[in-house]
This record gives C-alpha cells, sequence and structure tokens, in this order.
C-alpha cells in the first residue's frame, strides 16, 4: 500500500535533484560564455560566438528525463565594449520531468530555469 506513495516521493526528490543540477549546469555555462567574451582581446567575440559557448558548454551537460532542447541564450553587449560597460548572458531552459514533472506538463507548469551572469570589461 505504501509503494506508490514511496516512488511518488522517490520521484519528487529525482525531480528535484534534477532540476538543481540543470540550474548549476546553466550557471556554469553563461559564465564560462560571460568570460570568454571578457578576455577575449581585439576584436571582441560576437553575440553569436558567445551565445555558442552557452549552448555547447550546457548542451552535453543538461539531464532531462524526456528529449532536451537547447538553452535559448541572449547576449547584451555594448556596440563598443570598452572599460567598465557590461556583457550580460542569460540562459533560459524548460525542464520536463517524469511522473511529477510530467504531470505538471499537462497543465502546462513545466519549471522555467533562468539564469543571467553580467560581467564589466577590465
Amino acid at each position: 500500500m505504501l509503494l506508490p506513495l514511496l516512488l511518488l516521493m522517490l520521484d519528487g526528490v529525482l525531480e528535484f535533484g534534477l532540476v538543481l543540477h540543470n540550474q548549476s549546469v546553466l550557471t556554469s555555462a553563461t559564465s564560462m560564455a560571460a568570460r570568454a567574451g571578457m578576455a577575449q582581446g581585439k576584436p571582441k567575440l560576437t553575440h553569436a560566438e558567445i551565445t555558442a559557448i552557452a549552448v555547447n558548454a550546457s548542451q552535453d551537460a543538461l539531464i532531462s528525463l524526456h528529449a532536451t532542447q537547447a538553452p535559448s541564450v541572449t547576449v547584451v553587449q555594448a556596440s563598443d565594449p570598452t572599460y567598465l560597460t557590461p556583457l550580460q548572458v542569460s540562459a533560459s531552459y524548460t525542464f520536463k520531468g517524469l511522473l511529477i514533472g510530467g504531470l505538471l506538463g499537462v497543465f502546462q507548469i513545466n519549471p522555467t530555469l533562468n539564469v543571467t551572469t553580467v560581467m564589466y570589461n577590465e
């Protein structure tokens, strides 16, 4: 009688852990992309190159119980990156779970993970 309840609790713990892992992966990927955009000398990396770094860093490390899609990445940078101008890299990813996440997906309430990293030109 307790088996369904225990399985549901196990699924909840598993999915919560996966959400935390994916949040960490996105944070690391945006940080890596922003650092690459800052560290590059003249000429600075383009928005497309910075986006590619973030997507490549996160794509293989994201874990989902369903087919994963690439996170959407946006880059905001001054047209002339000079001293103390910010570079902002943001990523958004929709997590789709198995049992609990699947039930939430039926009601179209999938958790969306949003991460933003801001670094300043030195």
